[in-house]
Parts: structure tokens; C-alpha cells; sequence
């Protein structure tokens, strides 16, 4: 991916003077200059993102680091265009419309962008507003309702599996493609065999390396849902994958990052239950729970039933690779926010879901949820500045908290250090509440501001982003909750179940009373960052 600096300039390596004897003085290179204008130009529109866009922005802890200050770049090309205009018109003169074009055609966009919302991307200078109460519920009534999406119609399923959790299911698909893919390595497939129909079993066969190892989801979403009617005898889900691992294609081969992204469409008959919290984390036969072992091309030998056809359980039918690039996680890169200007997305049954909450669990307090946040959020950046994980595992699911500690690790590999300074919530804006038999979800679109940027080890110096100018960004955060808890909030850092102080082990166990604690049985811990761009509801 490209990389924006605003502080690079043509002016360190040439000057306008000696560019313009070389047009005189050796012709043939004005063809060579018209191409390097072209490119910069590109350059110069150019957007870019750690982990390839679209919301895999890598570590989600912090902004994705960024640029500006194009302008000039913009004016140098400008004068060179116009110079190039008097010494070679024919050659000129049509660069110099296509770059005026180009350079409308951008303000343009500029424009429309920022008339998504009234939140700037950069930080103004007068003071940060107040941090959005999402009450009263009249208000979130009040804002222009989203159209259904596939996350809304993933619900449905409950209509005939009253088990259904997003959450658990969300979970389930993160385990499955990390060992999926960890199974192509050293020709394991089959072991996985219960959960991938034949025609996914052909053509991961065909992708068999030798090793497959530190799987990382960076993105998933789901695209599309169907089969959830009353006549319907499958149901029928598309899911999107972003992820970044590592690949040996010969036993004594060097290692090679990648960065992915496929679909995979998986189906499940009506009738089977999903399986409750303590079962869905582990994968075993779909039908009678033996070890994966015993299963063999999607049969069982225990229980002597074919499991691979989606009758018992989720079962991936087709995988299809959308894109494979050569490369390990981009710790560097400048990247401009993408989304901060867009319209929050509401879930049409914000304000009803939210009543509903409050109505179950009368100790509910929107004011100290809030101050969670706030603690959560400033836990992870102290935390993530250190690259010590200890402060931050009490608050992150364990899905997540993998994530973030696969990004410390690349971070202290490449001898690097990502720094977030005086960091602060600007609104909170309540998206989405959602509840199923096992837990209670609330997204909030978080807004934030501060520093952010990269150092080195040796010596300390910048790498990227910048110690002195502060910018804005906007990030989607699910925190969850067991739906049978009926407690106050904690906003200390105590734990949610016994109340002594926080010690939790990396496992996610409380050191006092052995509760797991980032399960979210016992208050709301961090499930889920999507960047704003990418969050569809």
C-alpha cells in the first residue's frame, strides 16, 4: 500500500531550476517527467490503510495514523506544469487541463464528504465537546432510521433456534477460519472435515502448505443472510473475512506474512439449537460432541452420522478468495481516517431494545455504562502505549484481546512502539442494543481524540504520525454482557464478581476468586472495534 508523507517534498531532491535545464538541455526526458507527474498525482489522491482498507485498520486501540499537507506537492506539480506549458506546449498544456481536473474532481469529493455529518476529521481548536448522553431515548427516535441489514436479519434465526447468539456465533466463525487455516498447514484438513462440506474441503486442498500459524481476524462481517422464513428448510449466511497470517510453503521454507480477505457461505438446517456459552467455544462431532478425531470426510465413527451437510450445525459450503497480498503487518504507514464525516448508523429498534434493557434490569444505569467506557477506554490506551496487556486483558473478550495481543507482539518484533497521548472521548452515541438468551450487546459509536505515532527503539525517534498534532477519529465498540445480570455497573478496577482488585491472568481468571471474568457473565467487558467505514449495523 502507498504510503502518504506531508512532509516529503520534491524540493529535498530537486530544485525547479535544475528540472527545468533538463527539459531544455535533453528532451527525452520530458516524456519521463510527464510520467512521474502522472504518478505523484495518483500518490498525491491516494488512500491507504494498515491491513489493506475497508476497515482492517490493524491495531484497533488507536487511530490509523496520518497524513496531510499535500498542498505542496500540489503547487510544485502546478509549476512544473506551467513551466513545461511554455517550453513544451503540446506535452503541457494537456497535462496541465488533466491536472486542473483532477485537482476539482478532489475538492469536490472534499466537499461531500464533509457534508456526511457536522464532525470535522481534524481537532478544533476550541474546546472538546461534551461526551453524548444516549439519553433520552427520544432523541435517538428522532434520527433517520438505517435500512435493514444483514446483522439485523441475522436475528430472525431466532425465530426458529431460540439459542441463537450473534455473539456466540461471531465467535464460533473467528475459531473456525483460524483453525481452518491452521489446518491447511501439514495436511490436517480432514480433522476439520465435521464442519466443511466437500466442495470447501476440494478447494482448500488445493491452497495445502506446509505450515499455517499465527491466524489473525482483522475484519468480519456479514454480507448477506437468507433461509430464515417459515417455509425455509436452510438458512443460508455469507460472511467476509479480512485476516493477516503467516505461511511456509516448504518445510524448511522462510516464513511469509499474507493479508486476505474471502467470503464464506455456510448454512444450517431449522430444527438443530445452537449450543449454549460453555459448548460453543469448542469444536467437536455437531451431532454427538465427540472429538473431532472420530470424524473422518464429515462422518462420525461414534455416532455413525454424516455431520458435514449443515443438519447439526453451521457448515462451510463454499469459500471463495477475493484477495491474497505478500505482506505482514504495516506497523508504518500514514493513513488519512476514512469515515470519521460518515452518518452514525442507527439499528431501526435502537430506542425499543434500549427500553427493553432498562425494563429487565432495573440497576441498568445508562450514565454508569458510560463511565465503563470511559474506563475501558483509558485502560487500553495506557496499556497499548506499553505494549503491556495486563492492564487491558480484564476489560477485552477473549477473541479480542487475541487480536490486540497479536499487533504488541508484531510491534515489539519489528522493534517498534505505537504511542497514544492524551487521549480523550469527545461523544459516545449509543448505535445498537441488542439482547439474546446468553447476552446483552450495546454498540456505541465512540469519538475520540488525541496523539498517535510510531517509535523507534533505538533512539526513540518518529517513525510515523506525529507527538504534536493531535487528530480525530470515530470507531464502533460492542461491549457485551451476561443477559441474566442484574447489578450495578462497575466503574472501578475491581473485579465484576468478587469486587477485589483487579488481578487477572492472562486466561482471563480473576486471581481471588478463579471466576473467569472476561466471559462478560458478570458486567460488560469489550467484544468487538470496527472502524467507521466499515461498521454496517
Amino acid at each position: 500500500m502507498s504510503k502518504l508523507r506531508s512532509n516529503q517534498r520534491w524540493s529535498n531532491r530537486f530544485s525547479l531550476t535544475s528540472v527545468t535545464r533538463a527539459l531544455r538541455t535533453r528532451p527525452t526526458l520530458v516524456a519521463g517527467i510527464a510520467v512521474l507527474l502522472a504518478l505523484l498525482l495518483v500518490a498525491t489522491f491516494a488512500f491507504a490503510r494498515p491491513g489493506g482498507g475497508q476497515g482492517y485498520s490493524g491495531p484497533s486501540s488507536s487511530p490509523s495514523g496520518g497524513s496531510g499537507g499535500g498542498d505542496d506537492g500540489l503547487l510544485m506539480i502546478f509549476f512544473l506544469l506551467l513551466q513545461l506549458c511554455f517550453e513544451h506546449p503540446v506535452i503541457g498544456i494537456p497535462l496541465m487541463i488533466i491536472f486542473l481536473v483532477v485537482v476539482g474532481v478532489s475538492a469536490l469529493l472534499k466537499m461531500r464528504r464533509r457534508s456526511y455529518g457536522d464532525w470535522e476529521s481534524g481537532v478544533s481548536p476550541s474546546p472538546a465537546r461534551p461526551v453524548q448522553h444516549p439519553v433520552p431515548m427520544q432523541a435517538i427516535a428522532a434520527r433517520p432510521h438505517a435500512p435493514a441489514t444483514p446483522g439485523s436479519a441475522l436475528q430472525a434465526i431466532r425465530g426458529f433456534d431460540p439459542n441463537f447468539s450473534t455473539v456466540l456465533f461471531e465467535d464460533f466463525l473467528y475459531s473456525l477460519f483460524a483453525e481452518v487455516h491452521r489446518a491447511r498447514g501439514g495436511n490436517r484438513l480432514d480433522r476439520l472435515s465435521a464442519y466443511l462440506a466437500p466442495a470447501a474441503m476440494a478447494y482448500l486442498a488445493q491452497r495445502q502448505t506446509a505450515e499455517v500459524h499465527g491466524v489473525i481476524v482483522g475484519a468480519m462481517r456479514i454480507v448477506h443472510v437468507s433461509g430464515v422464513g417459515p417455509s425455509d428448510a436452510y438458512v443460508q449466511v455469507n460472511v467476509e473475512f479480512e485476516a493477516n497470517y503467516t505461511e511456509r510453503a516448504q518445510p524448511q521454507g522462510a516464513p511469509q506474512g499474507l493479508y486476505v480477505m474471502e467470503q464464506w457461505h455456510l448454512t444450517r438446517k431449522h430444527g438443530p439449537l445452537s449450543r449454549a456459552p460453555a459448548q460453543a467455544s469448542v469444536l467437536a462431532c455437531p451431532s454427538c460432541g465427540a472429538p473431532l478425531d472420530v470424524v473422518t470426510a464429515g462422518r462420525c465413527s461414534h455416532c455413525s452420522q454424516q455431520v458435514n451437510s449443515g443438519a447439526f450445525d453451521w457448515t462451510v459450503q463454499g469459500i471463495q478468495l477475493v484477495r491474497r497480498e505478500t505482506r505482514g503487518p504495516m506497523l508504518t504507514s500514514n493513513v488519512p481516517e476514512q469515515g470519521t464525516n460518515l452518518p452514525t448508523v442507527f439499528d431501526p429498534q435502537v430506542q425499543q431494545a434500549s427500553a427493553a434493557l432498562a425494563a429487565r434490569d432495573p440497576q441498568f444505569r445508562w450514565d454508569t455504562f458510560q463511565a465503563r467506557v470511559g474506563l475501558i477506554f483509558a485502560e487500553f490506551q495506557t496499556a497499548w502505549s506499553a505494549r503491556n496487556l495486563a492492564a487491558m486483558r480484564p476489560f477485552l473478550s477473549d477473541a479480542l484481546f487475541q487480536t490486540q495481543a497479536y499487533w504488541v507482539e508484531a510491534y515489539k518484533q519489528q522493534r517498534l512502539r505505537n504511542v497514544t497521548e492524551r487521549t480523550r472521548i469527545t461523544g459516545v452515541e449509543v448505535a445498537k442494543v441488542g439482547s439474546d438468551r446468553f447476552y446483552d450487546a450495546i454498540t456505541v459509536r465512540l469519538r475520540a481524540t488525541g496523539l498517535d505515532y510510531t517509535i523507534a527503539e533505538d533512539g526513540n525517534r518518529i517513525v510515523s504520525g506525529s507527538n504534536s498534532r493531535e487528530r480525530a477519529y470515530t470507531e464502533y465498540w460492542t461491549l457485551i454482557r451476561g443477559s441474566g445480570r442484574s447489578a450495578p455497573t462497575r466503574t472501578d478496577k475491581a473485579c465484576s464478581n468478587c469486587g477485589a482488585p483487579l488481578q487477572v491472568n492472562m486466561a482471563g481468571y480473576c486471581e481471588y476468586c478463579k471466576a473467569k471474568v472476561t466471559t462478560g457473565e458478570f458486567d460488560w467487558v469489550l467484544s468487538k472495534i470496527e472502524q467507521d467505514e466499515a461498521y454496517r449495523g
